[in-house]
């Protein structure tokens, strides 16, 4: 067994996989900088509990963070409980990709994990857009296999609560889906305009990326905690992949081993 997590500023998603890749359990807990280590370690034995996962049949771990704060807190509760230090994502890591960005450690881990899960899974070119409260991104990778940018935007829940913020009138609300396209009260034209503003800026993007790469024809890949919420107002077809981090991640880990350890 396998422990993989990604720590994102708005949650913390990790999960269990088997040695065959076989996904046993995932969880998703919010982010909290404040949680003491105990804290951490109290929640997920309980979360251990809960999935009726044994902690002594885990042979490694891996974790991917964009929150250095909790990096080195959650990661000692990890040590804790499976009795073994994780690897991390970042410089020195073996991960298979031919990035061409500026600056390689500038690119987030997380990115890196969802892109090593598509190229495994997905047909060359893509974009995998990652739609999450704080920050929306397209990781382009092109007929070469090479990643060649990201376009970061703010997130879709940071965005409506900056408005929400900005306007003495204007409710902080809950995302769901719009009724319609006009809303006829101030909640229901709130989460249309988040909505539906979201996947028009979703199919735009796309349109330029078709016409920056000169292709008519490119995989679209999305994931990320508020992606289901969006994807389904877009115009292009677009696969939705919930678990594209995690299994990015699993995938770096194996190519981290000795051939001969076992997982």
């Amino acid at each position: 067994m396998v422990f993989v997590s990604d720590i994102s500023n708005s949650s913390i998603t990790l999960a269990l996989f088997e040695a065959d890749g076989k996904l046993a359990f995932r969880s998703d807990i919010s982010s909290d900088r404040r949680k003491s280590e105990d804290e951490y370690f109290i929640l997920l034995n309980s979360i251990f509990n809960l999935y009726k996962a044994d902690p002594n049949t885990i042979k490694g771990a891996i974790i991917s963070s964009v929150v250095p704060p909790l990096t080195n807190v959650f990661s000692k509760a990890i040590e804790r409980i499976i009795d073994c230090k994780p690897l991390f994502v970042g410089p020195g890591i073996k991960t298979g990709l031919d990035i061409k960005i500026d600056h390689h450690a500038q690119l987030g881990s997380d990115l890196v994990a969802n892109t090593v899960a598509a190229l495994a899974l997905y047909k060359k070119p893509f974009t995998i857009i990652d739609i999450d409260d704080t920050a929306t991104t397209f990781t382009a990778v092109n007929k070469a296999g090479e990643l060649c940018g990201v376009i970061i935007l703010p997130g879709v829940r940071i965005s409506l609560d900056a408005l929400s913020a900005s306007a003495a009138e204007l409710p902080y609300i809950s995302l769901v889906s719009p009724k319609s396209l006009l809303g006829t009260n101030t909640v229901d034209s709130m989460n249309s305009g988040v909505i539906y503003g979201s996947a028009s800026m979703i199919d735009g993007l796309i349109h330029r990326l078709s016409d920056e790469f000169s292709i008519t024809e490119m995989n679209i890949i999305a994931t990320g905690g508020l992606a289901d919420y969006i994807i389904p107002y877009c115009s292009h077809e677009i696969t939705y992949n919930p678990d594209l981090v995690l299994e990015g991640l699993f995938l770096i880990y194996k190519r981290n081993q000795k051939r001969n350890k076992s997982i």
